[in-house]
């Protein structure tokens, strides 16, 4: 698309970019610059994820906290042993 297209119709040319495609800006035949949609940026642990930086997680559900050191109301053993039962 010519440099001067681009500037007569700025808002339509947009709106085609918006909708997917990408333009390729030309001067005096030749190109210049590219305009594409942007791409939707992924959240947090998607995004490392994505780039290798993070791996996710294999089990859904809660994640439940470690007991708190020195609860004498818990028995730590007894809720090792629990929680690998659960998971067999």
């Amino acid at each position: 698309m010519p440099l001067r297209e681009l500037n007569q119709h700025t808002s339509a040319v947009i709106e085609t970019v918006a909708r997917g495609a990408s333009v390729v800006i030309t001067r005096n035949g030749r190109p210049v610059a590219r305009m594409v949609p942007v791409a939707p940026t992924a959240p947090g642990l998607d995004q490392l994820v994505a780039t290798g930086r993070a791996t996710a997680p294999s089990v859904r559900g809660q994640i439940l906290s470690p007991p708190v050191r020195g609860d004498d109301g818990i028995d730590l053993a007894r809720a090792l042993s629990a929680d690998r039962d659960c998971e067999r």
